[in-house]
């Protein structure tokens, strides 16, 4: 989340996120970007571009070269990233990394429409002298994997370390679109498993509610059609919702009771005797579920495990989508 610092010191306002697709822009016009320019977002090395997928084909969305020579296989999404990401990126692996100089050279004059030669477009572009350039048969010695996405699930996260443990050079760039005053900025950056699991910028959440310690919480919220959390060190992770987020209500011992979608208007009010202590949310496109949909269920659904007794975890669009098809089926 990007934050802008308020003249008093002491205050912040949220910026507002949003995405590729709410400005209009598609997949192509992202992989055309990195394309261009892809030496300033990817900054982990020097990259030239030299290909790009064609329409209707089985090919990566780019392909590029360091200055060892080395493959980059990036795979673009402008929406979270899933297993199915990983698996095709790989696939991509093992239809070019065998790759020799001269089927890189046919992709790349096939790239920039003319008969420019790699070799010496390489040397150029990476100012290589006589006795430092590449000899033809150093491209392509290694292969590695760049999946470029607004978001990670747990699961490709999990895929990536693995991989990453095994040898593979594979990474993730996620990135974040952001709107200011009617402008709209970009921001890459690298995911890396050294930190663990990160707490990644989504649009669904599950929030916890509260009920093992105050059960009148769990009514309020269901009876105002909100999403709150009480006391500091709680109630701040509701100014995380924006409009639009998909918002589960969970019940511990239950499951999932209710949700509906954040209308971005972050809220507080008194409780317990404290002034402020609730930070609330309301809730647009409201259901209550006819019965609970249990933890256990959650997991066969989705085949994947959550963080139960935090009082707020992220969920992948993908899990999201599994579990409103079920709600929708079997809950309402």
């Amino acid at each position: 989340m990007l934050y802008k610092l308020l003249n008093n010191k002491s205050d912040y306002s949220k910026v507002n996120r949003v995405t590729l697709a709410d400005i209009g822009w598609k997949e192509l016009d992202l992989q055309n970007l990195l394309s261009k320019h892809i030496q300033d977002f990817i900054y982990s090395n020097e990259l030239l571009t030299i290909f790009n997928e064609r329409p209707r084909q089985e090919e990566p969305d780019i392909l590029a070269l360091d200055r060892n020579g080395d493959l980059y296989i990036l795979e673009l999404k402008r929406w979270s990233s899933n297993q199915e990401n990983l698996l095709q990126v790989l696939r991509y692996g093992q239809l070019y990394g065998n790759s020799n100089y001269e089927e890189l050279n046919e992709l790349y004059q096939k790239f920039c429409s003319s008969h420019t030669d790699l070799y010496e477009t390489h040397k150029n572009y990476f100012e290589l002298n006589d006795s430092s350039a590449l000899s033809k048969s150093d491209f392509n010695r290694q292969q590695h994997f760049l999946i470029i996405t607004n978001g990670l699930d747990q699961k490709t996260v999990e895929a990536i370390s693995y991989w990453k443990k095994n040898g593979l050079n594979i990474d993730a760039i996620i990135y974040w679109v952001f709107e200011i005053n009617g402008e709209y900025f970009i921001e890459f950056n690298m995911y890396s498993p050294i930190e663990g699991y990160l707490e990644y910028e989504g649009y669904n959440y599950v929030l916890n509610t509260n009920y093992s310690n105050n059960k009148q919480h769990t009514d309020d919220m269901l009876r105002e059609h909100k999403a709150a959390a009480y006391y500091p060190g709680w109630r701040e992770k509701i100014s995380r919702f924006q409009k639009g987020d998909t918002i589960f209500l969970y019940k511990s011992g239950f499951g999932i009771v209710a949700y509906g979608t954040a209308n971005g208007k972050l809220e507080m009010k008194d409780c317990d005797g404290y002034a402020d202590y609730e930070y609330f949310m309301h809730l647009d496109n409201f259901h209550i579920l006819s019965k609970p949909m249990s933890a256990a269920e959650m997991k066969k659904i989705t085949q994947q495990g959550f963080p139960f007794r935090t009082t707020l975890f992220n969920l992948s669009e993908e899990c999201k989508d599994k579990i409103l098809k079920e709600i929708h089926k079997n809950y309402l």
